[in-house]
């Protein structure tokens, strides 16, 4: 047994090749030396001892004595490199046929090397120097030491020269069965293979076998890192309260272990055999299923998609940041960030996207701390803040003030990240403003109270009956809530009612007749408040006015939307509103009209209120009738209110792009007022564009608008058009400032989605989940259209830490 250690333990240590390294005895350099050994000379190595270059490979010793450089005698005792044995085992002296060997007296007999025994025992080595012969396999393999106990001294052959030659035959023959000889004979032809290519060290052995095993263990752990990947692309919950404990192959489970051992069983019962070996074979703390490597396999996704974003955002230099923040259901403070950058795709056109980077949590919501919180989290994904060209946000007093508001703060630092009002929050308000009409702001409690009163399953199921019962054509059977946040709900609340009008009085008409005191009551509260004449008239006209929002509302939610077309959209409805407005006798009559006929089929009659000298508690405008009365007492107030609240809300936004709207050519030469326009874009901008001279920036304004001369029909309508159209070559000044125009924020509709995630991911059953797991799961629902390579994963995995199972190649 010790023996057998021994050699393995020598063939380790002679295994380690080290091809590259310098001899540890300086030998001299042979003009006939052999070329390296490969595989195609290798078998002339093992062939018969006079093949090898003999009296050509000498040197002159001192007093002119022939020795030969590679005599076997000189490497005797010696720590040889690969690099050396190769070069005696190739240039090793041997006697050729006409060598004399010296006779010395052995007894009384003179006795010589007979040249027979090299042919018979090719592991014998003469040496000219010592007239003696040696195992030039042990002199270059053997250990230092043999036995059992590594005690024994090796020495004839080996240490010392050989030169009884009476007995010669007889030492050789029991040398030839000597174990650490056997060893040098195995060490020896092992080399050779292994200098000539045919076997591998044992070095690139291990390198081999343990590529060929990280492998093999990727593979077992690619279906593992796939499963957790389509959970967060799913948003599916990956654990359960019993996702714990050994991961049973043959049967399943009598309890839920969650989606994500369910998935991966589920694989295993599809065919998935390197996954089912894993779990066979594998130990019990290296699954790689717990909810620890969950969470850095999620945290690795995130990492990547982040990567990949903040790639994409400095490659396109500018960007915008949109941020917006909300409470999670676990009561912590989520501040969703966001970028709007131009990105260049596929097919060579520009487009304006929007992205999701992260939420953070925040436990202040002062100006200062959210200001800090953009900038550090921006900084630390490594964004370059020194293109932050805009600012988007609600209109919170933290975010939008002017002296201690985000925005302020940030502008402070970076002057030219301009902040845009949220166009959509300034939509929404607006329609809010313009509710504090009286009748138009008591016709919304009504219905939010119709909504409330029918969100139950009894209710609910009277309404349903009497749609299906009724004339009523529309797709729509629920009613929707007048939802302050979302915006076209807003809309979409009114114009349900609107429709659905008559089978919802009929509902309540049939709930005000049951025994149960509250829903009764409350049925014939709501039946007086929809048989108001006022109420039908202030229906009819919200309906009206907000059918001419709803399509802008929906526009302005779009995230390739930049603020000249979304303003276009906003000053459309305005003319349209003002056209009403002008016209309002036609207007007002066709909804008269509808309301008498709404008024016939609930069988009542409209009816003005009484008027009287001295009303202060309700309008009292003077009027010779119903329709008189009505127009001037809801609609005029309320469409004034309407054109005037979207005027003023959308007036800032008109002075942030006043300067921009000179890029966007008009068909003739520019004029004094855009050519002043662009210079003030050149001076503010002066650290973006090139240093060219204010002449070289006009000349090239006026080529821009010499380009579109007299071509109307292909004039560009917004930025991200006339940035199409833009030659980057020819026009770099009008390029970058296009780019600019592109990225300044229109909405936080982005942000908005994004809640509407964190809602789903972190639910009531998940609110205790990680903020880094928190990330990563919304990383992958959110950005479905990033592609992220199980490899990535492996290769990120592999740099944290040590590992059980070894998968780095």
């Amino acid at each position: 047994m010790n023996q057998k250690r021994s050699r393995s333990g020598s063939l380790l240590n002679y295994f380690k090749v080290e091809s590259n390294t310098t001899p540890n005895v300086e030998l001299p350099e042979s003009k006939n030396q052999k070329p390296p050994i490969t595989a195609e000379n290798s078998s002339t190595i093992n062939n018969s001892a006079t093949d090898i270059p003999n009296e050509s490979n000498i040197q002159l010793n001192e007093g002119n004595n022939i020795v030969p450089k590679f005599d076997i005698s000189l490497y005797v005792n010696k720590k040889l490199s690969d690099h050396e044995k190769i070069n005696i085992i190739q240039n090793m002296w041997v006697p050729d046929n006409s060598y004399i060997f010296k006779t010395q007296q052995i007894g009384s007999q003179n006795r010589k090397f007979n040249r027979f025994w090299l042919t018979k025992y090719k592991w014998l080595a003469y040496s000219k120097l010592e007239n003696s012969v040696y195992c030039k396999t042990c002199v270059l393999f053997a250990p230092s030491y043999a036995g059992n106990c590594s005690s024994q001294a090796l020495n004839q052959l080996v240490k010392t020269g050989y030169n009884n030659w009476k007995n010669a035959l007889e030492r050789f023959e029991k040398h030839s069965f000597l174990n650490y000889h056997k060893d040098a004979i195995l060490k020896y032809d092992t080399f050779i293979d292994i200098m000539s290519g045919k076997l591998l060290s044992i070095d690139k052995k291990i390198d081999k076998d343990s590529q060929k095993q990280a492998l093999d263990n990727q593979e077992k752990l690619k279906p593992i890192i796939k499963t957790v990947i389509l959970c967060g692309r799913q948003n599916l919950s990956l654990r359960s309260h019993r996702d714990y404990g050994v991961f049973s192959t043959k049967k399943e489970p009598a309890e839920n272990e969650g989606n994500f051992r369910a998935l991966l069983r589920a694989r295993i019962e599809s065919g998935d055999e390197s996954l089912k070996k894993h779990f066979e074979t594998c130990s019990k703390n290296a699954t790689y299923i717990s909810w620890n490597i969950q969470n850095q396999i999620i945290e690795v996704c995130d990492e990547i998609i982040i990567k990949k974003l903040v790639t994409k955002i400095n490659k396109a230099k500018f960007f915008s940041v949109l941020a917006d923040e909300t409470t999670d259901v676990s009561t912590v403070e989520q501040f969703s960030l966001c970028v709007r950058f131009v990105e260049l795709m596929s097919n060579n056109e520009y487009k304006i996207v929007e992205q999701f980077l992260k939420f953070v949590p925040v436990q202040s919501t002062t100006g200062q701390r959210l200001a800090d919180v953009i900038l550090e989290t921006l900084n630390n994904i490594g964004i370059d803040l020194n293109f932050l060209r805009g600012q988007g946000y609600d209109g919170a007093s933290s975010m939008s003030d002017q002296f201690k508001g985000v925005q302020a703060l940030i502008t402070n630092k970076y002057p030219t990240a301009i902040y845009v009002h949220c166009v959509s929050h300034s939509l929404n308000l607006a329609l809010s403003n313009a509710a504090e009409v009286v009748p138009i702001r008591n016709a919304f409690g009504i219905l939010e109270k119709i909504y409330t009163f029918f969100n139950t399953p009894k209710r609910q199921d009277i309404l349903q009956h009497n749609i299906e019962t009724s004339t009523y054509n529309s797709n729509k059977t629920k009613l929707k809530q007048l939802c302050p946040t979302r915006w076209v709900e807003r809309h979409d609340s009114v114009i349900i009612l609107k429709q659905m009008l008559l089978p919802v009085v009929a509902a309540l008409e049939e709930i005000q007749s049951w025994s149960c005191k509250d829903s009764s009551s409350n049925a014939f509260l709501l039946l007086c408040g929809i048989r108001q004449s006022s109420f039908i008239i202030s229906l009819l006209c919200a309906e009206k006015l907000l059918s001419y929002t709803l399509p802008i509302s929906k526009i302005l939610q779009s995230t390739d939307l930049d603020i000249s077309d979304a303003l276009n959209n906003v000053d459309s409805v305005i003319s349209v509103l003002q056209n009403i407005r002008t016209n309002v006798e036609n207007e007002f009559k066709i909804i008269f009209n509808e309301a008498c006929e709404i008024a016939d089929a609930l069988e009542i009659t409209i009816v003005m209120p009484r008027l009287t000298k001295n009303q202060t508690k309700r309008c009292n405008v003077p009027s010779e009738n119903e329709e008189e009365y009505y127009k001037r007492a809801i609609f005029i107030p309320w469409l004034d209110s309407f054109i005037n609240s979207i005027s003023e809300r959308f007036l800032k936004h008109k002075d942030v792009i006043k300067s921009f709207k000179c890029l966007l050519p008009t068909g003739h030469i520019p004029n004094q007022t855009e050519k002043s326009q662009y210079s003030k874009l050149l001076e503010f901008y002066k650290n973006d564009i090139p240093q060219n001279g204010v002449n070289a920036a006009a000349a090239e304004f006026d080529l821009w608008y010499q380009k579109f001369a007299h071509q109307n029909h292909s004039l560009p309508h917004n930025a991200i058009d006339a940035l199409n159209l833009c030659n980057d070559t020819l026009f770099q000044t009008i390029f970058i400032l296009l780019k600019i125009f592109s990225t300044l924020p229109v909405s936080t509709s982005t942000t908005e989605r994004s809640f509407s995630s964190l809602r789903r991911i972190k639910t009531y059953l998940r609110n205790t989940m990680s903020q880094n797991r928190l990330n990563g799961l919304a990383m992958l629902r959110i950005h479905r259209e990033i592609d992220v390579q199980t490899s990535e994963v492996l290769s990120i995995l592999g740099k944290k830490g040590p590992r059980r199972l070894n998968f780095v190649v």
